[in-house]
């Protein structure tokens, strides 16, 4: 059974009242909203990064490989996310990331690593 959270409410007593604590609820939930917006944009990333982590040996587990995955974490969130208006992305890495594509893109650098053993 959910517990309701009882609220005070005998400060609200005319309509200017009633109308101001509205506004502060609907500035509350904007920014609520605001909040798992930018959470929900994270999930792509957390998603390859636990998933690589898992396949991954213990014994190649590392700062490196801490490292790589966070990077593959941080350029997933990226591709998933919509620019911004004012926002500029001027990575030329990731710009010839999204023309590459990204699975060609993992190809290569696992091939990469593996090739430096």
């Amino acid at each position: 059974m959910i517990q309701t959270k009882k609220s005070n409410w005998s400060s609200i007593n005319t309509i200017e009242d009633l109308q101001r604590e509205q506004r502060l609820l609907k500035a509350r939930i904007r920014l609520q909203e605001k909040e798992l917006r930018q959470r929900v944009k994270q999930v792509p990333g957390e998603l390859f990064y636990a998933g690589v982590n898992s396949v991954v040996p213990a014994m190649l587990s590392g700062k490196i490989t801490a490292t790589a995955l966070n990077f593959g974490k941080n350029l997933i969130n990226k591709a998933f996310v919509k620019k911004e208006d004012g926002e500029e992305t001027n990575s030329k890495l990731f710009s010839a990331a999204k023309q590459m594509g990204l699975l060609a893109l993992l190809k290569v650098g696992f091939n990469a690593f593996m090739n430096k053993k």
